[in-house]
C-alpha cells in the first residue's frame, strides 16, 4: 500500500454529513434545529396536553355558542363558530342545541335563534 493510498482511506475522523429531514419529519422537528431529538418529542407532548387543557364542556361551548349568535344579531354562518372549539364538539353540541329547540338551521347552513321565515 503507497501513501496515496493511505491518504485516501477513510481513518473515521472524516465529518459525517447529516442528512436532511425529509417528508413529514419536519413536523416532528420542534425546535428547528434540524435533528429529531428527545427535547423535540418533550415539547410535542407539552403542547398536546396544552390542548387538552383547553377542553370546553358542552355547557361551556353552548353559551359561547348562544352569546355569538346575540352578538351577531340573531343569525350567523359556522365560520363565526369555528373559533370556539374543534369541528367534532362543535357539531356535537349544535346537534343537540337544534333537537332542544334552542337553534334552528337555515337550508343554506346558517344558524338562528328563531324559527325562519320560509
Amino acid at each position: 500500500m503507497t501513501w496515496k493510498d493511505i491518504l485516501k482511506a477513510h481513518c473515521g475522523t472524516e465529518k459525517q454529513e447529516m442528512e436532511k429531514l425529509v417528508g413529514n419529519q419536519k413536523k416532528i422537528d420542534a425546535d428547528k434545529d434540524g435533528k429529531i431529538t428527545g427535547k423535540d418529542f418533550a415539547m410535542l407532548r407539552e403542547k398536546k396536553t396544552k390542548l387538552k387543557k383547553t377542553h370546553k364542556s358542552d355547557s361551556q361551548i353552548e353559551k359561547e355558542i348562544l352569546a355569538e349568535i346575540e352578538k351577531e344579531g340573531g343569525a350567523l354562518g359556522m365560520k363565526n363558530l369555528k373559533p370556539i372549539c374543534p369541528s367534532e364538539d362543535l357539531q356535537r353540541v349544535l346537534g343537540k342545541m337544534k333537537k332542544e329547540g334552542k337553534v334552528f338551521m337555515h337550508k343554506d347552513g346558517d344558524i338562528y335563534t328563531h324559527e325562519p321565515k320560509r
